[in-house]
């Protein structure tokens, strides 16, 4: 009995898995037991922002290894200390919370927008359509999808739900009554699709009039994904608070949510807490990854890299214009919206040596490691459009 049937007896079966038994991981490939390699343009869900087996990764791991694995919360070491430090300076936030994931980086934040919409008399928290926050009960209140929430009402109460990119409908929907709006800069699941700007610009202009606070969801977006170290920076509006993971821990579970000064003393103590959050290991492994991420020289690569791949990727969507609709995203987070037959696309591409996954219902999401270069985007590409030349011509 292989590895992929044993799992199937001992696992719940909540995973659609790629058919394959892997081994190691080296750069931005994959390896399975056979030794046929995949060009890993999904990176652990956009986790392995150094990609496989970097040596900095490596190094880090050793070091803090010998210290030790695990403190509770009751304690504090430097490591922690350093990596807190390093974060914070790279934004205009005045502290954090160091969790195991982005979900409880969102189920923080929304204990965080509930005591202080309470303090000011709001209640009401919006959110958009098609967005993805998590599938903990609370960040599950605020994923705005219906096969996602369907089966676990009710969820929340108070949380209104606004058309993605419809700036009137937004307009229309905060009030008074309103304590926060939740938004990711570019969804995710939800398609890879950015706010518009005409969206900013209500939402600068309504917080000002009604004091709520916005909070930014840079999961996926963050740690440099798009070509700035969190994807706010492209914008003139800056949130007051943001939720952070994936690439945050250099491959291991670690993420954040930091706040602005308006907010650091909300939580009283006791209030809030966490197990694993801050793992020093983790953030040992963060820590390395940050210092090189956060270079300004790294940082302008990913911008360069992401250009060029999307001109690629727009270059097959001219190609095989009957399939594709639209090349969508920022630095390293793209989109290819196809019309149909997504699915089989993302089966064949493995079967080509590339992978990558779905987001929405028809957008092939490409989130590759941070360290490609343009041979690795062209070998990418052709794996695509030899894909696209088997299904459809």
């Amino acid at each position: 009995m292989d590895v992929l049937q044993r799992a199937n007896e001992l696992f719940l079966d909540v995973y659609n898995r790629f058919p394959v038994e892997l081994d190691k991981g080296k750069g931005a490939y994959l390896y399975d037991k056979s030794g046929r390699c995949y060009l890993d343009f999904l990176s652990g869900i956009a986790v392995n922002a150094l990609g496989y087996g970097h040596p900095a990764i490596i190094e880090a791991i050793q070091n803090q290894a010998y210290r030790n694995l695990h403190l509770s919360n009751f304690f504090i070491q430097d490591i922690q200390v350093e990596f807190a430090s390093k974060l914070l300076s790279l934004t205009p936030f005045s502290k954090l919370f160091l969790t195991n994931s982005g979900t409880e980086a969102i189920e923080g934040l929304l204990k965080l927008v509930k005591k202080w919409g309470k303090q000011n008399n709001k209640k009401e928290i919006i959110s958009f359509e098609g967005s993805f926050h998590g599938r903990s009960l609370g960040a599950l209140s605020i994923t705005n999808q219906e096969k996602y929430q369907k089966n676990f009402l009710p969820l929340l109460s108070d949380i209104v739900v606004v058309p993605f990119n419809q700036p009137e409908k937004l307009r229309d929907a905060i009030s008074d009554k309103t304590a926060a709006v939740f938004y990711e800069g570019i969804t995710g699941e939800g398609g890879v699709r950015p706010v518009s700007d005409e969206v900013y610009e209500v939402l600068s202009e309504l917080r000002k009039r009604y004091t709520f606070l916005l909070i930014a969801d840079e999961i996926q977006t963050g740690a440099g994904r798009t070509g700035r170290f969190y994807y706010f920076e492209h914008k003139t509006v800056v949130p007051d608070a943001i939720a952070s993971a994936k690439g945050l821990g250099g491959g291991l579970p670690l993420g954040a949510f930091l706040v602005s000064k308006s907010l650091e003393n909300i939580f009283d103590k006791g209030e809030h807490g966490t197990t694993y959050g801050g793992n020093p290991l983790a953030c040992a492994t963060g820590l390395a990854a940050i210092n090189i991420i956060s270079e300004n020289m790294f940082l302008k690569n990913v911008e360069k890299q992401g250009t060029y791949f999307k001109s690629k990727l727009y270059d097959i969507a001219n190609e095989f214009s009957d399939i594709a609709l639209d090349v969508r995203g920022e630095g390293l987070m793209l989109g290819l919206e196809v019309r149909e037959h997504s699915k089989e696309i993302m089966s064949e591409a493995f079967n080509q040596g590339l992978i990558f996954n779905i987001a929405g219902e028809n957008t092939l999401r490409f989130i590759p490691p941070l360290i490609i270069n343009e041979t690795l985007v062209d070998e990418a590409c052709e794996k695509l459009r030899m894909t696209f030349k088997k299904l459809f011509r």
